[in-house]
């Protein structure tokens, strides 16, 4: 659901992620954040950066955000990208996943941000979870070790965001939980961090719903 009000409080966050970013040189940009530069002639050129498995553009040195079908994207997906480029710094994934609570600040916020994504994906899916490996597949998920099922997607090049699936049986209900690379904090603020994995649950169930809930494939 849109947040109009929170959309619009982020235009002076863009604005100054955009003053950060242009005094920095955009291959530096590129090579800390995982995206790709290119120089169409001097001093001009554009980013290209893959977001939830898409190739989204920023321009340089605009820094003007387009989705791949060439649109202008939206405030919440200007300031993903756009801060991102700012903090990503080259860290090493720590190749650990960690909840949103063992992340720095994210005790606070690790409720609210359970009931809006992985309690979602335990409601919605309700212990079906072939059909929670089927639509975690179509949105290009690589499945991981853990949970009765559990997969990794890339929101960003160096953002890694896994979603684990229990499915309680009979005794218990299933449950669902977004987990991070311990890293994340050193490439996008905590509240972005969250927004990222709601969005992924969000296309989760999308899919699934699309594909006829239990009925699918």
């Amino acid at each position: 659901m849109r947040n109009p009000a929170w959309e619009q409080s982020l235009e002076p966050k863009i604005a100054q992620a955009r003053d950060e970013l242009r005094v920095r040189d955009p291959r530096e940009i590129a090579e800390r954040s995982g995206a790709v530069y290119y120089e169409i002639e001097e001093g001009q050129g554009r980013l290209q950066v893959r977001f939830l498995g898409q190739p989204y553009t920023v321009t340089w040195p605009d820094l003007e955000v387009f989705d791949p079908t060439g649109q202008r994207c939206s405030n919440p997906v200007q300031a993903v990208l756009l801060q991102y480029l700012v903090l990503a710094d080259g860290t090493p994934l720590a190749q650990q996943w960690v909840s949103l609570r063992e992340l720095p600040n994210g005790a606070f916020y690790e409720r609210a941000f359970q009931s809006y994504s992985g309690n979602l994906v335990a409601r919605h899916f309700k212990g079906d979870i072939e059909g929670f490996r089927r639509a975690a597949q179509k949105l290009g998920g690589e499945p991981i070790a853990l949970g009765d099922a559990a997969f990794r997607f890339w929101a960003l090049p160096r953002i890694p965001l896994a979603v684990v699936y229990w499915s309680g049986g009979d005794e218990f209900p299933s449950s669902a939980q977004v987990l991070f690379d311990a890293s994340a904090g050193r490439y996008h603020h905590l509240e972005m961090l969250a927004h990222l994995g709601a969005m992924i649950c969000d296309q989760l169930i999308a899919v699934y719903q699309r594909e006829g809930g239990r009925s699918y494939g």
